[in-house]
């Protein structure tokens, strides 16, 4: 009888650990119409939670569709199923987690408005928001459903609030003008405003960096003129909850050099935030000339600049890895940061990734072909990741290359007449097209994760990549997963520690697949 109980446990053990390898994949059927950019991972204080997945579900008549919200928890196993109905004239946009709540952006087409539903990470929804459209936003909103069929093409006007609501920012035309309109939803409360700037400028283009705990914050470039002048690079920061502006000043007159920040970190335990990006000469353009180097700024919540340091290609990036008389990184380019980590026992990285701008024969043939009137003849080439270590000073300490394979990017007409890091932030913000995924930070700050995606040739092995880059101890290690798939669309989220999550999405089978791979 002990012998039976003993075996009875055995098998209980065992039949526990099928059933937990078996929650760690998933597969969903009757998915219609899906893009992988509507799904997403549930993070919150730096775990993850859980996943989400968004898709058309069926076709209840020719002008009515059925969508399905699914919920997952970190194991993929299903946690609800929210389903409605609605008018095929309704279009997901965007979709995001703020760490409390998901928000989604639908667009009626034939009312002509914006709906912002919020739900809670069990499917309730929390907060419905609607903002009607006119002349003035129309083009840029239709523009974005021409597109949601075009998987290279990234809709990003839709961001969250870490734990406290969701930023809608969109451009506008209005009376020949271009500007824009910044609009706040509170994630599970009716709490909204909308900020429409105040200035002569004729050319407005606004790009969201990020927030504090208390400023959200944009990079603005301005011009007098839409069609000539000097384009200007303006930082303006907008209160969280009263929508009133608190800074809005010229970069290139604020310090010694003309800066661009193009990333915002935030400093734990503090009220302010650190700006990253390139800087160049006072006179320069920052659309179309060359940057000197990676410039830094740490800010108050009052716009005020704490400490600035600026670390040249030419001289400061040169003591750690070859640089060019033209201030490029050999074989690596310039370099884009898409986030800065700051651990706790005060060292500082910035995880970036290097990028050049080519001729491109392709866009040389289509402009002959054309006579001049369409393509560019420009491209960007994005090139390998690179780790920057900066001591508590910013000051430039250590630099390591992790060698990818090398992607082109076609960039539209008028490409031509802009510099490499123009063209850099419209490959990143509209794009997409850098292989930087994501970088997932423990609670602790003792640790992260930078994840970034790859192609390559070798080993018996050619296909797409998952790579994982991991600092743990005061050590970097790194690791990779092969990706190669039938999917129509495949992308990988962050998971549990050590682990990340493949979601596939099979167009013709009508299904996702979702699968945990560990990580080392």
């Amino acid at each position: 009888m002990k012998k039976f109980f003993c075996y009875l446990s055995i098998l209980l053990v065992i039949l526990q650990d099928s059933n937990l390898f078996a929650q760690e994949k998933l597969t969903v059927d009757n998915v219609y119409k899906a893009r992988l950019q509507n799904s997403g991972a549930i993070v919150k204080n730096n775990e993850v939670k859980g996943y989400f997945l968004f898709y058309q579900s069926d076709k209840i008549d020719k002008n009515t569709y059925e969508y399905t919200l699914k919920i997952l928890d970190e194991n993929l196993v299903k946690v609800k199923d929210i389903l409605f109905t609605d008018s095929k004239s309704v279009s997901l946009q965007e979709a995001c987690f703020n760490g409390n709540n998901l928000m989604f952006q639908f667009y009626n087409k034939s009312e002509k408005y914006l709906e912002y539903r919020s739900y809670d990470i069990t499917g309730k929804q929390v907060a419905t928001y609607r903002r009607d459209l006119d002349k003035k936003t129309m083009r840029y909103i239709e523009r974005l459903a021409d597109q949601a069929d075009n998987d290279d093409v990234q809709n990003k006007s839709l961001f969250p609030v870490d734990e406290k609501g969701f930023i809608a920012s969109m451009p506008l035309r209005e009376d020949g003008d271009y500007t824009f309109e910044v609009n706040y939803y509170g994630g599970d409360q009716k709490a909204q405003w909308a900020f429409n700037p105040e200035s002569d400028y004729k050319y407005e283009q606004q790009q969201y960096l990020g927030c504090s705990d208390s400023v959200a914050i944009f990079q603005i470039t301005r011009k007098r003129a839409a069609l000539a002048g000097k384009y200007e690079s303006w930082l303006a920061g907008i209160n969280m909850f009263t929508g009133k502006k608190v800074f809005d000043y010229q970069t290139e007159n604020k310090d010694k050099y003309n800066f661009q920040p193009l990333n915002v970190a935030t400093i734990k335990g503090q009220g302010g935030f650190v700006l990253s990006g390139p800087y160049y000469n006072p006179d320069d353009n920052v659309l179309k000339d060359k940057s000197l180097g990676i410039g830094i700024w740490v800010m108050n919540n009052k716009g005020e600049i704490i400490q600035s340091k600026y670390d040249s290609w030419e001289y400061d990036l040169a003591k750690l890895l070859p640089v060019n008389q033209k201030g490029k990184v050999d074989d690596i380019g310039y370099l884009f940061i898409h986030n800065m980590v700051r651990t706790n026992d005060d060292r500082i990285f910035a995880i970036a990734e290097g990028y050049k701008q080519q001729a491109s024969a392709l866009g040389i043939a289509a402009k002959i072909l054309s006579q001049g009137q369409s393509g560019s003849t420009v491209k960007l080439k994005i090139t390998d990741m690179v780790i920057l270590e900066f001591d508590k000073t910013f000051a430039l300490k250590h630099a390591t290359v992790y060698e990818k394979g090398h992607n082109n990017v076609e960039m539209p007409s008028g490409s031509d007449f802009m510099g490499p890091q123009a063209m850099a932030m419209l490959a990143k913000y509209y794009y997409a097209a850098f292989d930087y995924s994501y970088t997932q930070i423990t609670n602790d700050q003792a640790s992260f994760v930078v994840g970034y995606n790859d192609y390559i040739k070798q080993d018996g092995y050619k296909g797409a990549t998952f790579n994982a880059i991991s600092y743990y101890g005061g050590k970097f290690t790194t690791d990779k997963i092969n990706l190669k798939s039938s999917a129509t669309d495949l992308t990988v989220l962050p998971g549990k520690t050590g682990s990340v999550v493949v979601l596939e999405y099979f167009r013709k089978d009508k299904k996702f697949e979702m699968r945990i791979e560990k990580i080392n």
